[in-house]
């Protein structure tokens, strides 16, 4: 059995971009991010009291 390198974050981060191609999952990457965002800022607003959201 060959003996694989174990990668060291956060010195090996860049090598994700020699396996996906940016110029074809870096939109749908961010899109989703961004649905994301929505969807955990929509389920936090739905359970927080009015009035633990807002400072006076």
């Amino acid at each position: 059995m060959a003996d694989i390198a174990r990668p060291q974050n956060p010195q090996d981060d860049w090598k994700v971009w020699m396996v996906v191609n940016p110029s074809t999952w870096l939109m749908p990457m961010l899109l989703s991010l961004l649905v994301l965002g929505i969807a955990v800022h929509a389920a936090v607003f739905a359970i927080a009291p009015a009035g633990m959201l807002f400072v006076n």
